[in-house]
């Protein structure tokens, strides 16, 4: 009876650590994502997004962001009821800008966003050989669908140490804040 209980006691003890482990894991992992927005808005417009098409256009190594992040903005449209759409600019796609203008207004959407990558970081190994992509600057406008002209403006940082998709649910909840920041959002 004893050596059960003694056997049982060491389980609990090991389950408990491997507990402490991972929640210590998991605090280093959410301290190591870091993102940052600034933005202007265009003075006196105050149109609410109520359907948005959003434009994506960045490096091959980032793509698991912007599909993580994209999802994250698209799935809190739908929460607030605000239909929206994505479209990722393939590199070798042969459709022509008539053909996206064309894609865009069946949408009819209220708003149009750009997010364009403007820069990448990437961090190599240890052992010297390989990288990840860890980060990535992107440029992200809003226009009415009739003009070339945006009505805001963002610059979004986003970085992490284990690579740039686990920062894009933190960088798509600081464009959602500021959105909402800026009056585009309820």
């Amino acid at each position: 009876m004893r050596e059960h209980n003694a056997k049982n006691n060491q389980n609990i003890n090991r389950n408990c650590k491997m507990k402490k482990i991972i929640f210590i894991v998991s605090l280093f992992l959410i301290g190591c994502v870091q993102t940052q927005i600034v933005s202007r808005k265009a003075d006196g417009f105050t149109e609410k997004i109520s359907k948005l098409y959003i434009l994506v256009r960045g490096s091959d190594k980032a793509h698991p962001f912007f599909i993580a992040f994209s999802k994250s903005i698209v799935d809190d449209l739908s929460k607030r009821n605000i239909p929206s759409e994505v479209y990722y600019f393939d590199p070798l796609s042969l459709k022509t800008e008539k053909d996206l203008i064309e894609r865009i207004n069946t949408f009819n959407p209220n708003m149009v966003m750009h997010i364009d990558q403007t820069e990448s970081r990437n961090t190599s190994s240890s052992y010297g050989w390989g990288s990840t992509n860890t980060g990535g600057t992107f440029d992200v406008k809003i226009f009415k669908p009739d003009s070339e002209r945006p009505v805001w403006r963002a610059n979004l940082q986003a970085d992490a140490s284990l690579g740039l998709e686990t920062s894009a649910k933190k960088a798509s909840q600081r464009l959602r804040e500021k959105l909402i920041a800026d009056g585009f959002l309820p």
